[in-house]
């Protein structure tokens, strides 16, 4: 086959998202499609492929399909996925150093200039508080005031709470998502979705149509710290998977922010210990700014200054919250949504008055600034009812009557981002549990834990690193095994080291119940 993207699906589907052995196939072949040409055969082992990891990989190649590769790219140029991989100019740069880079992104929309641009990953609870809400929109609508670019994740919480917040206050972001990008998880966060579609770009590693898998959200996590030059935690107890999050940030050599929460309270222990250990505190998104505006000219912190003074960010967050349906999953006092009649005149007017000091904190940051920051207006993309997600597997073919013009406030590359994102988003068929709703107990007993997280447990040798793609069998995946290692780091019952390692600290296997 011509097309070289071909044998990076290939061998991205071989070895399983998130895989250690990529990179060093790689460099001792020089693409995947010598090491197709050459065979399984023709791995052999040095100073970073040990002979028992060779025997697995022979194994995976020899179970992957090109045809299955080809049939991948073919699906995603026709619902109009780009698809990126290391050789290719548009890849990120920031991933290419990763030790565990993604050998292929599928992208939609546009991403950032990553040599211009700062980008920032924030990150925090599903579970947010009120205190977490407006933390993480003002965090969100600040950074994008300053020039930077906000990565997150669409989770519900405070990810898509910064998002919404850098959308309104005109900004560009990048969604790195757990599922195919053409699959909407959480299915409450389909306007976002497609608002970040219209200023932005959302990927992922996994192929289109990919649903998302506990297990896929702790992979996924080192390419939104990729992405970014620095991460900040917003709100995260001590068991969050936002701390996972952090830790990967710090070993890809990225600065670290966490807001400081009240002394005592719970969802506030994971960041007030970040800060105990080194993390730089973050009050407000000028303190993240200003560690980068000498770094890149389009930032500027007295621009995010002024564009900010007077903002209730109490009042804007919880209307952005309402508008966009972004909420905590489980949370007993999330809002309730307006109902009736009045209730729409109160909904439309405090929209009217946060869009009004929007409009007034953008034309505040124009003044004087020499940096250009994208203005668009406040008003929401919303997808027609007649190009809302199908629930067929396939899109419809594309129609061949002319398009209506864009609306005349939107430039006509987003309009055309918005209409590939209505012509071929689908919903999500299935549900699963977030990674953080997961995590056990500080103390590792088998009640808290499931079959996977035991049977990776029972693999490992006690004190000796190995690496998480030698865990990988015929039941348990590279994802999974991810998965399985961030659960147990969390529990303390292993340890992370450099090189992508991670070492059991206790000497006993856990035992199987009669049960299991």
């Amino acid at each position: 086959m011509d097309d070289e993207r071909v044998y990076w699906i290939w061998l991205a589907e071989a070895l399983g998202q998130g895989s250690m052995y990529a990179a060093p196939l790689i460099r001792q072949f020089g693409s995947p499609r010598a090491l197709y040409e050459a065979g399984p055969d023709a791995v052999v082992s040095d100073v970073e492929l040990r002979p028992e990891a060779v025997t697995a990989i022979r194994q995976k190649l020899r179970r992957s399909s090109l045809e299955r590769a080809a049939d991948i790219l073919s699906r995603s140029e026709y619902r109009g996925i780009s698809v990126l991989t290391p050789a290719d100019p548009g890849y990120p740069d920031p991933l290419r150093t990763l030790r565990d880079l993604p050998l292929v992104l599928y992208v939609l929309g546009t991403l950032p200039d990553f040599g211009a641009r700062m980008r920032t990953a924030v990150v925090g609870t599903r579970k947010m508080s009120d205190y977490g809400r407006r933390i993480a929109y003002s965090l969100g609508a600040g950074l994008a005031f300053g020039g930077a670019v906000v990565v997150s994740g669409m989770a519900l919480g405070a990810d898509s709470m910064a998002l919404i917040g850098a959308l309104d206050a005109g900004g560009e972001v990048t969604a790195v998502l757990g599922s195919g990008v053409d699959v909407i998880y959480p299915r409450e966060h389909t306007e976002i979705y497609h608002k970040i579609l219209a200023h932005g770009s959302v990927v992922s590693e996994y192929p289109p149509g990919t649903p998302p898998v506990g297990s896929h959200f702790p992979v996924r996590n080192r390419i939104m710290s990729g992405l970014s030059d620095a991460a900040v935690v917003v709100e995260a107890d001590s068991k969050s998977g936002a701390l996972i999050t952090a830790k990967r940030a710090l070993e890809q050599g990225r600065k670290l922010f966490a807001v400081p929460g009240k002394v005592g309270d719970p969802g506030a222990e994971g960041t007030n210990d970040l800060i105990r250990d080194g993390a730089l505190p973050a009050i407000q998104a000028e303190d993240i700014l200003a560690e980068f505006e000498f770094i890149y000219k389009t930032v500027s912190v007295d621009r995010a200054h002024r564009a900010l003074h007077g903002l209730d960010f109490d009042k804007l967050s919880m209307t952005a919250m309402q508008r966009t349906r972004i909420g905590a999953q489980g949370k007993s006092e999330r809002q309730t949504p307006f109902v009736g009649e009045r209730a729409k005149d109160i909904r439309h007017d405090a929209r009217a008055e946060a869009d009004e000091k929007f409009r007034s904190a953008r034309t505040n940051a124009r003044e004087g600034q020499n940096a250009e920051v994208p203005v668009r207006p406040s008003e929401s993309v919303r997808p027609s009812e007649s190009a809302r997600p199908s629930e067929s597997a396939r899109p419809a073919e594309p129609r061949e009557e002319t398009r209506p013009a864009p609306r005349p406030e939107i430039p006509v590359r987003e309009e055309k981002n918005v209409q590939k994102a209505n012509d071929f988003a689908q919903t999500l068929k299935q549900t699963v549990n977030s990674p953080e709703n997961v995590i056990p107990a500080q103390k590792t007993e088998l009640d808290t834990l499931d079959e996977a997280e035991r049977k990776v447990y029972n693999k490992m040798k006690p004190n000796v690193p190995t690496l998480p793609d030698e865990l990988v069998d015929e039941g348990c995946d590279i994802g999974t095994v991810m998965g399985a290692l961030t659960v147990l780091e969390v529990a303390g019952a292993v340890e992370s080291g450099s090189g992508g390692y991670f070492m059991r600290v206790a000497p006993d296997d856990i035992m199987q119940s009669e049960n299991d």
